[in-house]
């Protein structure tokens, strides 16, 4: 069965350009959680910015996205980079067996969460528990700070997003956020982190036994 492609107008080059180098910080974040030698799923993946600078310090990375655009961009970087054990994959966050077929020691999935309606989130996070030991969740906090920063990032969704966008991502406000998404899971959050401006958080939980 072909894959669907879900692509905004601002994945891939504009994506890549203008919006990755600010989220060094937040990358730097989700690293250090993640040991030497060890084997990572990235879901959700977008340009792959986070799955080659993991490179270095893993054994094996996949990135899984449903954006073409997205992985395209990706693959024009991983030459550059020259990261032989990254491979991209165009699959479905919801249905990750059907994309891979290898346990992972990490599935991480960064600032996607919120761009999902309800039952997806959901689904992506039951699915990610199926093929990694542990989970590395990485999102918008819930809810944002009432701080310039906090603002930005809420005007940010509204403009690039669209309206029907919007609406989701105050759902997942609503419902908690990450931790809101576990606990729905049935998964209990491990390690909270906030960033330096508290408008990104790091979640860890538990997944599948090995």
């Amino acid at each position: 069965m072909d894959q669907v492609d879900r692509s905004q107008w601002f994945y891939g080059i504009l994506y890549g350009v203008f919006y990755d180098p600010l989220e060094g910080g937040h990358r730097s974040m989700i690293s250090a959680l993640i040991p030497e030698g060890c084997t990572v799923l990235d879901v959700c993946c977008g340009t792959g910015r986070l799955a080659l600078d993991l490179a270095p310090k893993c054994e094996k990375i996949t990135g899984v996205d449903m954006s073409a655009r997205m992985l395209r961009f990706g693959e024009f970087l991983k030459k550059g980079s020259k990261a032989s054990n990254v491979e991209f994959v165009h699959g479905d966050a919801t249905r990750l067996e059907d994309a891979v077929d290898h346990t992972y020691d990490y599935a991480v999935i960064s600032l996607a969460l919120h761009e999902m309606p309800a039952q997806d989130r959901l689904a992506t996070i039951r699915s990610m528990t199926r093929v990694a030991k542990q989970l590395i969740i990485s999102d918008h906090s819930a809810p944002q700070p009432k701080t310039i920063p906090g603002y930005l990032t809420t005007l940010a969704e509204l403009c690039f997003g669209g309206r029907s966008n919007f609406a989701v991502y105050n759902e997942f406000n609503a419902s908690g956020g990450i931790v809101g998404a576990l606990e729905q899971c049935g998964l209990t959050p491990e390690n909270r982190m906030l960033d330096d401006k508290k408008i990104r958080e790091v979640v860890t939980a538990s997944g599948c036994s090995g």
